[in-house]
């Protein structure tokens, strides 16, 4: 079973997501993804290999807007938020065989 964890690192608080298991006697946490320092919003999101070539393609084409992303991810069941978007990044893991989403926002200045 996996659940929310909080980390405290340089003076902010990020979240992941973890798993506790058993190995030789001993609780051992694994980790399963990060979730950046919003946990209802993460900005790293797993997607599926039929979603990584529709988002390809419309980057290849030029015709890939923020809100045809916000849209894709929302119909996937992921919670976004809705903000000025940046940057996206597309990763593919080698070893996991996995495609992941990462979202980039404009920084409030203070």
């Amino acid at each position: 079973m996996t659940f929310i964890r909080k980390i405290k690192q340089r003076g902010k608080i990020y979240y992941a997501e973890v798993e506790n298991q058993w190995i030789d006697g001993k609780c051992v946490q694994k980790h399963i993804r990060s979730l950046g320092t919003d946990p209802k919003n993460p900005t790293n999101i797993p997607i599926e290999p039929t979603h990584f070539s529709y988002l390809s393609l419309r980057l290849m084409q030029g015709s890939l807007t923020p809100n045809d992303l916000f849209e894709m991810l929302e119909n996937m069941g992921q919670p976004v938020k809705k903000a000025d978007l940046k940057r996206l990044g597309i990763h593919y893991d080698f070893k996991k065989k996995t495609y992941s989403v990462s979202l980039f926002y404009q920084k409030n200045s203070k």
